[in-house]
């Protein structure tokens, strides 16, 4: 009787270290499980963010490049580098705006006619990254762009990089259209999430010459 009992207390002894080895090795297992699923969650809630935001930056350049086609609307004879104006090192401090004026830069400046007025206005682009609307102002001409007091506002809070605006003279039309034609385009040019180029070009159908 004594071998028996003997016998029984080393298979329940046995069984029970069975199951805590085995509660261990489910709880390793679950453990690796959760680990894989929540790094999945974290790289598919990164992908989904950086395709919503890359989406985004490239309506803004698309919309931002529709508005800078009022450059010269109105105008009888609208000139390049007269009423189009691109900034190189631009800074806007308060309500001023310096730099170089450039065929390439951070900032736009343009005229054109609103009503019976001739206006200026244009985009910044910080170096830190965003973009600020310069508002309309009276002028004559964006030329006098350095000594204007810009009100500005914030278009996009962030951008991954700064935007390049780019003026180059070619013989565009708009979207295929053959029987408006403009001089120079326009290029805005910025990179995404992934460190890739995004670039909207815009014809400029109102600067002729």
């Amino acid at each position: 009787m004594t071998d028996r009992n003997a016998a029984m207390n080393r298979q329940s002894g046995f069984s029970l270290i069975s199951l805590m080895v085995g509660l261990i090795v489910s709880v390793i297992v679950t453990l690796g499980l959760l680990s894989v699923y929540r790094n999945t969650i974290q790289v598919t809630a990164q992908a989904t963010t950086r395709t919503v935001n890359d989406s985004q930056l490239a309506s803004l350049l698309v919309r931002t490049g529709a508005s800078i086609q009022d450059a010269g609307y109105g105008i009888a004879t609208p000139l390049y580098g007269t009423h189009l104006i691109a900034i190189s090192g631009a800074t806007l401090s308060g309500t001023t705006l310096s730099g170089t004026a450039a065929t390439s830069g951070n900032a736009v400046v343009w005229a054109m006619l609103t009503g019976a007025t001739t206006q200026c206005a244009g985009f910044y682009a910080p170096a830190a990254g965003g973009l600020m609307y310069l508002a309309p102002v009276n002028c004559s001409n964006a030329t006098g762009w350095a000594g204007f007091t810009w009100q500005s506002s914030m278009v996009a809070a962030q951008t991954t990089a700064p935007i390049t605006f780019t003026v180059a003279q070619q013989t565009c039309s708009p979207y295929g259209i053959t029987n408006t034609t403009g001089s120079h385009t326009i290029t805005l040019s910025t990179t995404n999430s992934i460190a890739t180029g995004v670039t909207s070009l815009q014809c400029l159908i109102n600067i002729q010459t």
